[in-house]
């Protein structure tokens, strides 16, 4: 907790710089993996039926009053999926009737996850999605880092950035890009969720833009490991250039969680 620096003076939509005083929070050390994610899908009323260790899965591969939850083409209005396993990208599969992980991607952090199944995945650890605020406090410290571990520029050591399509790493893995806290992955991989409405600094907890009922985009933070992301986009403040529909499921994105203590 405490006050920290937000944004920058060196975006449009990063102005203005400015303080924000934040109550104590805690924050995921490392981005949820797809082994997490499957351990929450085995909790949720939808049973999965037969092989499908390749490709996406498919509608008749799941059974039960929410299967629609998990699928991304089909959604019923109203009920907007909480992740898009009938996507390619999805590194998550179905064998033998339950739930797995495409071998070799276990600590791979999740993607194709909506901003919706963040959120219910977050719930159901008794946790939240971290503000934009805090997400940044995380990234910069008090002292305010340009990048996660400072404020030399990003390397491939510090970073997974400027690779192909759904070419991640391990999460942890990239330790001298981790913050002095211990967080890590914070640039780079995956871009993350936050529980923001995207909306202009300064950030002002209380305007509604921590409104959990907003259907608008939501703020994604931290670059991601696309060919096209460069240094600019892995700093501490970017919160510009990803697609944040918050009802889809996206290659590029995943999350952490937060908690109160």
């Amino acid at each position: 907790g405490g006050s920290y620096p937000i944004g920058s003076d060196a975006m449009p939509d990063t102005r203005p710089e400015h303080q924000v005083a934040l109550e104590p929070f805690l924050i995921d050390r490392y981005e949820v993996t797809n082994a997490d994610f499957v351990q929450f899908l085995g909790a949720l009323d939808v049973t999965p039926r037969g092989d499908r260790a390749a490709g996406a899965v498919r509608p008749e591969d799941l059974a039960g009053p929410r299967a629609s939850l998990l699928l991304e083409r089909g959604r019923k209005p109203g009920a907007p999926p909480y992740v898009a396993l009938d996507d390619e990208e999805s590194r998550i599969a179905i064998a033998q009737g339950r739930f797995v992980v495409k071998p070799g991607f276990e600590r791979h952090p999740v993607n194709e996850v909506t901003w919706y199944g963040a959120v219910a995945f977050c719930a159901w650890r008794g946790a939240r999605l971290p503000t934009e605020a805090e997400w940044e406090a995380a990234a910069r410290g008090h002292e305010g880092r340009r990048y996660p571990w400072g404020n030399a520029p990003p390397t491939p050591e510090r970073a997974v950035y400027a690779r192909g399509s759904n070419d991640t790493a391990a999460v942890g893995t990239h330790a001298a890009g981790a913050t002095p806290e211990g967080v890590h992955d914070l640039a780079g991989n995956v871009a993350e969720w936050t529980s923001t409405l995207y909306r202009p600094y300064p950030y002002v907890a209380t305007d509604g833009r921590e409104d959990p009922r907003g259907a608008e985009e939501r703020v994604t933070r931290g670059g991601d490991h696309v060919f096209d992301t460069t240094a600019d986009k892995l700093t501490g403040f970017f919160r510009r250039g990803f697609s944040r529909a918050v009802d889809a499921g996206h290659r590029h994105i995943g999350f952490r969680c937060a908690r109160s203590p």
